[in-house]
């Protein structure tokens, strides 16, 4: 019975991995582990000479076989025969395997640099497309019927499933040819049939569109000619450059790879967008960034000299003439060299920056000319003169800006702290860029950022006044000016009923008006308008609620505050009256109002006027979470919601300071980019975000205008990379210790910590352990600032750390030097303003009196 036993188990091993029986036709099934291959090999191959430069299969590979006879499209693997490869002859065995991977160093070899193939057939009852799913170490190639559909250079480990290989299976048999590189260590593979999925097809190169290297342009696939034909009814090409005008449009039906017809004169990027409609009714839809054109090099200048121009149309605007200075200031900066500023008819044989639009512009563009007033920009190169348009008034100065600061690195950080490399030489190849603002009017409420230069600089263009700034700004007429207008001490003593009822009683003191009063209507409406023609430089006239409550409770005024179930009803009530009146006589003018405490709430059915501007106000808000996060600021969150469907011009009032404490520490820098992102996607048309404007001396003020300036201009910006380029580019070597201060206050802030403007010295996120980490960061910082200047910027941001020492511990900083050490930099800084209301003797009496 034993020997019985025995022989049988000898038998079973010969079955599995011998050469003296048929190869059985395996069934494609899906799922199904293709387990008997034929296998023949080992094949020696070249060992590479430098592994770290195996882009390409082993020597040896390609070429193994005789192409006289067909080579590898023509192999059959049948049990026992023997294959020629060079000067060997090798047979080809049977071999199944118990699991889903084919071990070939078990079966054929444990050498390195050899390759070997394997070949099986299977049974299709239907043509039918379908998935080779493959993995493979290393290397390989696939045939089927004949066909290459795969190849793999490299060297890599097995992975199942890694290649998901669209192959279209014939009815009846079907011939499966593996050809797999050994570099080393396992050598191994595994296949099985997947279903066929139009989404996976369609994933990575399916088709795309590169370049050789004359420029030309190639629509190439990663699949195989004959897979496209199975599968692809017609592919439809458009192409437009980086200006969105289409270049190219053409559709194939067969041979869809090659060359495409498209001329491409210079080497510059262009959107691809490739239709694909395959022969079973569905569609993909390819999008693509490709380069094409011949590529050249120019140089823009080089030891101390160019052969450029700046070159102006005649008729360029104040604005593009300033831009053409600020260009050649800091061109001659970077470079040493000097670039003439000329008007375009004057002679010049060399290459040129063109700066704003006109015909030459035009014509080496066909772009179409900007409105004046559009903001954004386009610069760019016709082979090697440099073009730099938009609109007149500002969009034109942003892109020469937008040119300096991101192809030669200026950074203006504050007013008195530009970073302009120095380059003994520039070659360029290619500038395309385009640009326009994600929010319209953008008001960085900072008194570092009021200066006009500066806020030129960093594309600010809102204001509450009206600076002499290049390019002009979008100025907003006061706030709060219900008394301006109407000063009780004018009306109050002859007419009383102009201003609020209260309990029964007309008041003025910290009060508001009476809007149902039509007197109080005709006498703001002829205010405003003398205010209008007196200064028409302002776009927005504020009719405003003064800032405190006490609303008017007369009858009249409450049955239309009643109906609209918020104060909000009688005050667009009134402002869409106002705003009637002055439509005629200023028709590209605005009105504006406030959403703001007792007026924040929407009303229920009326609408404010389309030359109404509500500006929506989130002083009640938490600031340490953002809107969409916090608990506290659903409400908030739901009244901006139904403001932004109501109001046709919605501007936003934000706050990003502590108006109790300017120089205390805020740590509100993680949401400042969230709540700008909510307000832009609630149609913001302009936002302001109030800061501590009197003075210098706000917490971190010059990092977080500058922030703030390239949040208000792009919402999408990168903010670490911002913030970490203003922390190496404004304080030097001390940044790295600047920032992990700035991290360990941000660090303090947890889902229950909610920060408010009145956020006091003695509130919980501060602790004496956090003063005293943040203290040892700053010393750090100032041991290895690099100059005075680096030194003065580290300790202006030590400020808010003192003060909070000095408001925590008054008598151990007076002891201990650090109420000192800030009245010292608070001098020189002249910082003036600890807080809105002033705030400075406070501080002072506190420190000095305490006990």
């Amino acid at each position: 019975m034993q020997l019985k036993n025995l022989v049988c188990f000898i038998l079973l091993l010969s079955a599995l991995a011998v050469d003296a029986q048929n190869l059985p036709l395996q069934t494609v099934k899906e799922h199904q582990w293709i387990k008997t291959w034929l296998l023949c090999g080992p094949i020696p191959l070249q060992p590479p000479t430098d592994p770290a430069k195996s882009w390409n299969h082993l020597d040896g590979y390609e070429n193994a076989l005789d192409t006289k006879t067909g080579g590898e499209s023509n192999l059959v693997g049948k049990v026992g025969s023997t294959l020629k490869a060079g000067k060997q002859s090798l047979k080809w065995i049977s071999h199944t395997s118990p699991d889903s991977v084919i071990d070939l160093r078990k079966s054929l070899s444990r050498n390195p640099t050899v390759f070997a193939y394997a070949y099986t057939e299977v049974s299709s009852d239907r043509a039918e497309m379908k998935f080779l799913a493959l993995g493979t170490n290393d290397g390989g190639s696939l045939w089927v019927n004949g066909i290459k559909v795969w190849d793999y250079p490299y060297e890599r480990g097995l992975k199942p499933d890694n290649d998901l290989i669209p192959v279209a299976l014939k009815k009846g048999v079907n011939k499966l040819l593996l050809k797999v590189e050994q570099r080393g260590n396992r050598w191994e593979f595994c296949a099985r049939f997947l279903p066929f999925s139009v989404s996976e097809f369609t994933k990575g190169d399916f088709f795309r569109i590169d370049a050789n290297e004359e420029g030309e342009s190639i629509l190439s696939s990663r699949y195989a000619p004959v897979v496209l034909d199975e599968l692809v009814q017609k592919v439809s090409i458009k192409i437009k450059n980086t200006e969105g005008h289409s270049i190219y449009d053409e559709s194939r039906n067969a041979s869809f790879c090659g060359k495409l017809g498209m001329r491409s004169d210079q080497f510059q990027a262009y959107e691809a967008q490739i239709d694909v409609q395959l022969k079973n009714g569905e569609s993909a839809q390819l999008n693509q960034t490709f380069f094409a054109g011949k590529r050249s090099e120019y140089v823009l200048f080089d030891n101390k000299k160019t052969d450029y121009r700046i070159a102006l149309d005649g008729q360029a605007s104040e604005s593009e003439q300033w831009a053409a200075t600020e260009l050649q200031k800091w061109l001659k900066e970077i470079s040493g060299a000097t670039f003439p500023i000329q008007t375009l008819d004057q002679q010049h044989s060399g290459p040129q920056i063109i700066v704003g639009f006109n015909a030459v512009t035009q014509s080496k563009t066909n772009a179409n000319a900007p409105l004046d007033t559009d903001e954004s920009y386009f610069y760019t190169n016709s082979g090697s003169d440099i073009l730099i348009y938009g609109g007149k008034r500002r969009g034109t100065l942003y892109g020469v800006m937008a040119f300096l600061e991101n192809e030669l690195g200026c950074r203006w950080y504050t007013p008195g702290k530009a970073v302009i490399p120095k380059r003994a030489q520039l070659k360029f190849t290619r500038y395309n860029h385009h640009e326009g603002p994600g929010i319209r009017v953008r008001n960085d409420f900072y008194f570092e950022a009021f200066n006009p230069i500066w806020a030129t600089r960093n594309k600010m263009n809102g204001s509450m006044s009206t600076p002499k700034q290049p390019g002009g700004i979008e100025s907003y007429w006061s706030v709060h000016t219900f008394y301006p207008l109407m000063p009780p001490e004018e009306f109050f003593d002859k007419h009383p009923e102009y201003y609020s009822e209260l309990e029964g009683k007309r008041v003025h003191d910290h009060a508001q008006l009476c809007l149902s009063n039509p007197d109080v209507l005709k006498i703001i409406t002829e205010k405003i308008k003398k205010r209008m023609r007196e200064s028409p430089e302002y776009l927005i006239y504020d009719v405003s609620q003064n800032d405190w409550y006490n609303a008017c409770q007369c009858n009249q005024c409450q049955s239309i505050v009643k109906r609209e179930g918020t104060e909000s009803g009688i005050m667009i009530w009134f402002v869409n009256q106002v705003a009637d009146a002055v439509r005629s006589e200023f028709p590209d003018k605005f009105i504006g109002t406030l959403a703001y405490q007792y007026t924040r709430k929407p009303p229920l059915r009326i609408r404010p006027k389309d030359n109404v501007v509500v500006r929506f106000c989130s002083i009640e808000c938490c600031f340490s979470h953002d809107f969409k996060t916090c608990p506290e600021n659903q409400d908030f969150l739901k009244e901006l919601n139904t403001w932004s469907s109501l109001a046709p011009h919605l501007y936003i009032w934000d706050y990003v300071v502590n108006f109790s404490h300017y120089v205390m520490p805020y740590p509100n820098f993680n949401v400042l980019q969230s709540n700008i992102k909510t307000f832009r996607e609630n149609n913001a048309i302009g936002i302001m975000e109030q800061a501590a404007y009197q003075s210098r001396g706000g917490e971190f003020a010059e990092l977080r205008s500058y922030v703030i300036s390239k949040l208000l201009w792009n919402p999408d910006c990168n903010t670490e990379e911002v913030i970490n380029d203003f922390m190496a580019g404004y304080y030097g070597r001390s940044g790295r210790f600047v920032r992990q201060y700035f991290d360990l206050l941000h660090g303090q802030v947890t889902p229950e910590t909610h920060i408010h403007l009145g956020l006091t010295p003695t509130d919980r996120i501060f602790t004496d352990e956090f003063v005293s980490k943040s203290y040892s960061l700053f010393e750090e910082a100032k041991k290895v600032a690099e100059n005075e200047e680096i030194l003065n910027h580290v300790e202006m941001a030590s400020l808010p750390i003192l003060y909070l020492k000095c408001r925590r511990l008054p008598v151990l900083s007076r002891y201990d030097g650090t109420y000192a050490a800030f009245c010292k930099i608070a001098d020189r800084e002249k910082v003036t303003f600890f807080s809105e209301a002033g705030g400075r003797e406070a501080f002072h009496d506190w420190v000095k009196n305490a006990k």
